[in-house]
C-alpha cells in the first residue's frame, strides 16, 4: 500500500534486484528469456500484486540495463501499488484467474504467450524488451507442428488405429482409474484413443492444437454417436481442469521448442489434474532411437511408407522427414518432424519439477521393464493431494 500520495510518474523503486534465477517462481520478476529476478524475503517487490489496469509498471531505467518501478497513475495514500504481470512474464509457473473487474481483465492470467491479439495488442507499448522480442520471433517462424498435420486422408493413419484398442487396454491397465473416470488426451490428435475410452465409458475431453486432426475426431464421433468434447488449444495452455488422469501418447510431448517449453506444458498438465490425479506419458526412448538405422520403410496392401532420421547430439533432437505413397491411387503424401528425445531420467526430473510425484517406468504400454533395447519411454506421475 501506498503510505503518501503519489504523482504519475513517480519512481518508486529505482532498481528492481534479487538473485537471478532459470526459472519462473512464485516471487519472481522476468527479466529477459529464461533469466528470473527472486525477490528476497525483506525485498519491497516480493508481495506486489497483479492488475489488469495496475497502479504502476516497470520499465528500464535511464541508461541502465536495469529494471525500475515507475507509478503509472496518481496513487492515493493508502491504495494497493500494482503491476500487470502480462507485461513482465512470457509464461507464469503459477497461472491464476484474475477478478480485478477492469473492462480490459483477461480472466485467467498465464503470461503474454497466452494472450490473444486481441488482448496483447493494447498492452503492446508496455511490455518489457524482453516480451517484445519473443512475441516478434513468435509471430515472425510459426513452430513447425502447426502445419505439421494437415493430412486428413483416414489411409495415412489406418496402421495407427489398428493399434489403438490394444494400446488404450494397456494404458488402462498401467493406470489406476475408476469406472467412468474423468480423462483428458493431451495432444489426441483425430482421437483414436479418445474415442476407445469414451466407448468403454469415460468421461474423455481431447485436446489438440490441429484443427484438420480435431475435424477427423469429430466427424467419427458423430458417425460413432460418441459423446466426447474437443478442444482447440496448446498443450502449454490447457482450460480445463479437475481430470482424474491426463495421458499424452505417441512421443507428442517432445516437439515444443525447448526444455523451458517442455516444462511449461508438464505444469499445464499438472494444473488440468485433480488433486492424486495421474499423468502417463509415451515418447520414443532416446538410449534404443540413437542406435536405429537412419533410414526405414514398410507397406501393406495400400500404402508404401518411408523415413528418414537425422538425430543432433547436441540438442538431443530428431529430425524425421515420414513420406508415403498410396499403392492404389498413387497419391504421395510427407510429413517432418522435429522432436526431443528424452532419457527416463531427464523426463522424470522434468516431472518432479513440475510438481508431480512419478511413480512408474517401463519400457512400453505393455508394462514391460525399461532396457536400452526399449522402443518406448513410458512414464506415470500423481499430482499429489
Amino acid at each position: 500500500m501506498a503510505t503518501r500520495a503519489i504523482a504519475a510518474g513517480e519512481v518508486l523503486i529505482e532498481a528492481m534486484e534479487g538473485l537471478q534465477v532459470p526459472e519462473p517462481g512464485r516471487h519472481t520478476l522476468q527479466v529477459g528469456r529464461n533469466r528470473h529476478l527472486e525477490a528476497p524475503p525483506d525485498s519491497p517487490w516480493r508481495d506486489l500484486n497483479h492488475a489488469c489496469e495496475p497502479t504502476a509498471r516497470l520499465e528500464s531505467a535511464p541508461g541502465t540495463a536495469q529494471l525500475q518501478l515507475v507509478a503509472r497513475t496518481g496513487i492515493a495514500a493508502g491504495q494497493e501499488v500494482t503491476i500487470n504481470y502480462l507485461t513482465t512474464e512470457w509464461s507464469l509457473a503459477e497461472p491464476f484467474a484474475c477478478h480485478c473487474g477492469a473492462t480490459t481483465c483477461v480472466g485467467q492470467v498465464r503470461g503474454a504467450r497466452h494472450l490473444t491479439d486481441a488482448q496483447r495488442d493494447p498492452l503492446a507499448s508496455e511490455f518489457l524488451p524482453h516480451l517484445q522480442q519473443q512475441l516478434l520471433v513468435l509471430s515472425a517462424t510459426p513452430p513447425w507442428y502447426r502445419d505439421a498435420f494437415s493430412i486428413t486422408d483416414a489411409v495415412w493413419y489406418r496402421s495407427l488405429d489398428a493399434t489403438a484398442e490394444r494400446e488404450v487396454e494397456q494404458v488402462l491397465r498401467l493406470l489406476e482409474l475408476k469406472p467412468g473416470a474423468d480423462i483428458l488426451d493431451l495432444c489426441c490428435g483425430h482421437g483414436r484413443h479418445a474415442h476407445e475410452l469414451a466407448r468403454r465409458g469415460f468421461r474423455v475431453t481431447g485436446l489438440d492444437l490441429s484443427a484438420e486432426r480435431l475435424g477427423m475426431a469429430r466427424e467419427r464421433a458423430l458417425r460413432d454417436g460418441t459423446q466426447l468434447t474437443w478442444v482447440e488449444a496448446d498443450m502449454r495452455a490447457i482450460p480445463t481442469g479437475g481430470h482424474d488422469a491426463v495421458i499424452l501418447l505417441s512421443s507428442s510431448f517432445g516437439f515444443l521448442e525447448d526444455d523451458a517449453a517442455h516444462l511449461e506444458a508438464l505444469r499445464s498438465a499438472f494444473a488440468a489434474l485433480a488433486p492424486d490425479g495421474q499423468l502417463l506419458i509415451q515418447t520414443d526412448n532416446r538410449d534404443h532411437a540413437i542406435r536405429q538405422p537412419p533410414r526405414q520403410w514398410g507397406e501393406d496392401d495400400t500404402l508404401l511408407w518411408w523415413e528418414e532420421n537425422r538425430f543432433d547430439p547436441l540438442t538431443s533432437r530428431n529430425h524425421r522427414r515420414y513420406s508415403g505413397r498410396h499403392l492404389k491411387t498413387g497419391k504421395t503424401y510427407e510429413q517432418r518432424f522435429h522432436y526431443r528425445l528424452f532419457c527416463a531420467h531427464e523426463l522424470g526430473a522434468m516431472l518432479e519439477q513440475a510438481g508431480l510425484r512419478v511413480e512408474g517406468c517401463w519400457g512400453g504400454l505393455d508394462g514391460q521393464p525399461l532396457t536400452l533395447d526399449s522402443p518406448e519411454l513410458v512414464l506415470r506421475a500423481r499430482r499429489p493431494r
